[in-house]
């Protein structure tokens, strides 16, 4: 089977949820036996890290991504694209185009939906409708996010994450707390920087954005231990995961509840490492936490120290977190899935 895999995010230039699961299916493809090829946009000086790859990556040249994307995809995928082939799509935006052209041609499409292209949406797009009517496949991350495809007027299935976890679990207790977003106002970061020092832990902030002024001041006003370590490349965050006594993801919705976080790939890395998640109640955030501490009022920084310090002490939340991520998610079960639903 010829996979041709479409994202306009992919490391080493982009970072976030979208480029690490085209990365990490890309690779989980790959060594299921698929025959794999990647679709980015072109970018500098990639090649060294293009070459390491177990598939070979094509990177896109164009102008304006955002708004042009589906005609930039559509121009330099479509002919490369042969009957029985398989066309997946990170995003919909990207083959709103390519995919319904694919489809008239033989080749099977599957769309995937990892959040705010899809959490941001009051009514579909006539480009979404004519693509979810043709797709052979819709690959939601998260029961959340099924559900926002059906009120849409699409169907799908989760399909489990590729992220791949450290070969052995926890060993030690950690130290510490981490964060990794994208600084806007929706991540939450702010109540993170209120949970720490209420705690009186150290905190690491790991991402850039624009509510970086904000954030550095809250924590002057609050005195609080952190360190905003800015972008750092994949294989250090998760380096930087391991260790920590919690990963924290507490993120709000607009409030027309439009934005809301897709699933929490992050959390999910965390467990991977053997580091306990703390989550709250906005989006897929519950179904990434699995056994992990779900906070009912993040914003009640007192009841919420309280219950992060009682739950760290209750059990081995590192080892737990870990035999979850193994046995939900994983490269194994993601490409199972996907072939599957392209087969």
């Amino acid at each position: 089977m010829k996979v041709h895999l479409v994202s306009v995010d992919f490391p080493p230039e982009r970072d976030g949820g979208v480029a690490s699961w085209a990365e990490d299916l890309g690779r989980a493809l790959a060594g299921a036996g698929a025959e794999v090829v990647v679709y980015t946009r072109n970018a500098p000086k990639t090649r060294a890290y293009d070459a390491a790859l177990p598939f070979p990556v094509v990177r896109m040249v164009g102008r304006s991504w955002g708004k042009w994307q589906a005609q930039w995809v559509a121009a330099q995928v479509g002919w490369r694209l042969r009957r029985g082939d398989r066309l997946l799509l990170s995003t919909w935006p990207a083959g709103a185009l390519l995919g319904p052209w694919a489809a008239r041609r033989g080749v099977k499409v599957g769309v995937a939906f990892h959040g705010s292209e899809l959490t941001r949406l009051h009514a579909p797009p006539a480009a979404l409708t004519q693509l979810l009517q043709v797709a052979t496949a819709c690959l939601p991350v998260s029961d959340y996010l099924s559900a926002r495809l059906r009120d849409l007027g699409g169907q799908g299935r989760p399909v489990p994450m590729p992220t791949p976890a450290a070969p052995e679990p926890p060993r030690a207790e950690g130290q510490g707390l981490i964060v990794v977003a994208r600084l806007n106002p929706l991540k939450g970061v702010e109540r993170a920087v209120r949970l720490a020092a209420a705690l009186g832990w150290p905190l690491e902030i790991v991402g850039e954005g624009p509510s970086r002024p904000r954030i550095e001041a809250l924590v002057d006003q609050l005195g609080a231990d952190v360190t905003l370590v800015g972008r750092r490349p994949r294989a250090e965050v998760l380096q930087r995961l391991r260790g920590k006594a919690a990963c924290l993801l507490l993120p709000h919705a607009e409030p027309d509840g439009s934005g809301a976080e897709g699933l929490g790939l992050c959390l999910l890395e965390a467990m991977g490492q053997g580091t306990p998640a703390i989550g709250n109640a906005t989006g897929g955030v519950p179904e990434a936490l699995g056994p992990g501490l779900l906070l009912a009022d993040p914003d009640d920084v007192q009841g919420a120290a309280t219950t992060v310090r009682a739950w760290l002490k209750g059990g081995e939340r590192g080892a737990e977190g870990y035999a979850w991520v193994r046995a939900n998610h994983g490269p194994e079960r993601a490409a199972a899935a996907v072939l599957e639903a392209l087969a």
